[in-house]
């Protein structure tokens, strides 16, 4: 599944997804998120990742492993990124995603 990301013109970061019908402001990427963004745009504006709940054949991709999960959302540590390390923290929009925050997601860079 194809999740991109759009830089607005304050400054932050929120996932692109034109059905969900809640506040603009839930969609937005922060604790860590934000700086994962920042660090995998090419131009400062858009990313898109490649994520997927199985283990894809290839190795060109990194994990978002969770570290804590509460109610609001969880905390996922990155692991074999090139461009992030880190902590994020996903809250629980994920759900419309996933329908659950996963233990694992992997992702890839696709711009």
């Amino acid at each position: 599944m194809e999740l991109s990301f759009e830089r607005f013109e304050n400054g932050r970061w929120y996932v692109v997804f034109p059905e969900w019908e809640g506040d603009q402001d839930d969609l937005e990427m922060v604790e860590g998120a934000d700086k994962m963004l920042d660090a995998l745009t090419e131009d400062g504006l858009y990313s898109s990742l490649d994520v997927d709940l199985e283990e894809p054949a290839d190795g060109e991709y990194f994990i978002l492993e969770m570290e804590a999960h509460d109610p609001d959302g969880a905390f996922y540590n990155i692991v074999n990124c090139p461009k992030f390390e880190g902590i994020i923290w996903l809250c629980n929009v994920t759900h419309e995603f996933f329908g659950d925050h996963p233990d694992r997601i992997y992702c890839r860079v696709i711009s």
